[in-house]
């Protein structure tokens, strides 16, 4: 007697669409409030923003590519009826591959962002060596690795149509797949642990500095969802229900994405956080320390607004506030009267003061002022 036919089956489409597009929404808002406080405060866009920006819209677009995969039967089991083999099974397989491509070169770009963030704090050459291994680490690991492996095959169809028969000049295996989540895994570290280390160094008050490490920290959320995507990626070369089985690993591959745009807009915010604390928080709460720390705000960056040639200047000069005045350079010591032309050329000498034999005789500080 045959088995009974199953009336219901489930779908976990909802579970994967849903959270992804709120976290994917959610980031995008906070890094469009971190592009609109920087412009505000006219300043200009960095490096880092620029490429945040990129990561974003790639996140958006690898979204609208999930429902595609969604309605074609992700989420599902691949023995429900309402999955048309082979079409719906191709066309999933398609889109996939595209999200999967999509995804890797966004975490990359993403990874690059905050590279470029963290070269703009004043490190010592031990950080910045490591922010560049790093960098080196991203480049072959989590991004010219993973898409040689997503366009190993010929003909380019069989990249994704497994059904097509090809040829293959590498072979992903276990080994690329753990060395790639480890990498992962330690360059989230270093995100989070070089600008904690560093923020032990500054005089910042102690609020801006716990308001800044929780930021850092939160970056260890991406951690966690690199780790478990790296599970789910092993386990499901094992599995003949893919469409069924790889539902978690596309959303760990997109809480990765968004959760690390989100958390890498905010280090940047810290103003407008504090305003938001100030105003959500108890006063008592918010008493800290005096306002006399010379970064009390936010890190202390190098300068990107100042345009520099080729062998004019370093291009990564330390810059001091715009409201440090050094009143003991010779701009201040003379007055507006005595400032010198284009064609002068001022000679400060010091003189000490001394006591001669005789009480009341001194010798005066004089300064000379030479014209070519």
């Amino acid at each position: 007697m045959s088995e009974p036919q199953q009336k219901h089956w489930p779908d976990r489409a909802p579970n994967i669409l849903v959270p992804t597009t709120i976290l994917c929404v959610l980031s995008t808002l906070v890094l469009a409030w971190r592009i609109s406080y920087t412009i505000r405060c006219s300043r200009k866009l960095s490096l880092s923003d620029c490429l945040m920006t990129i990561a974003a819209i790639l996140s958006i677009v690898a979204t609208g590519v999930r429902y595609r995969t969604c309605f074609h039967g992700q989420g599902r089991h691949i023995m429900d009826p309402s999955i048309r083999k082979p079409y719906d099974i191709l066309q999933y397989s398609y889109y996939l591959w595209i999200g999967q491509t999509i995804n890797i070169i966004a975490v990359a770009i993403l990874k690059y962002s905050i590279c470029s963030y963290l070269l703009l704090m004043r490190f010592s050459r031990v950080y910045l060596a490591i922010v560049w291994a790093s960098i080196l680490m991203v480049t072959t690991l989590n991004f010219v690795l993973p898409v040689m492996g997503m366009f190993c095959r010929t003909p380019f169809e069989a990249n994704w149509n497994k059904s097509v028969k090809s040829k293959c000049f590498m072979t992903p295996n276990e080994t690329i797949t753990y060395t790639q989540g480890v990498s992962n895994c330690v360059t989230d570290l270093v995100y989070i642990a070089a600008p904690i280390v560093y923020l032990s160094t500054l005089q910042l008050r102690k609020r801006a500095k716990w308001r800044l490490r929780i930021v850092f920290c939160l970056g260890s959320i991406a951690t966690a969802c690199s780790i478990a995507k790296t599970i789910e990626m092993s386990a499901l070369k094992k599995t003949r229900d893919p469409t069924w089985e790889g539902s978690n690993l596309n959303i760990w591959s997109a809480c990765e994405l968004s959760v690390g745009v989100l958390v890498a807009s905010l280090p940047p915010l810290g103003k407008p956080i504090d305003s938001m604390l100030d105003r959500i928080l108890p006063s008592s709460f918010l008493v800290t320390d005096p306002d006399n720390c010379p970064y009390n705000n936010g890190l202390p960056m190098f300068s990107i607004s100042k345009q520099f040639t080729i062998g004019s200047k370093p291009t990564r000069e330390r810059t001091r506030s715009k409201n440090y005045n050094d009143r003991d350079n010779d701009k201040y010591i003379l007055k507006e009267a005595q400032q010198p032309e284009k064609d002068e050329i001022i000679r400060t000498i010091s003189h000490g003061v001394c006591i001669d034999e005789h009480p009341g005789t001194q010798i005066a500080d004089r300064i000379h002022k030479d014209h070519d």
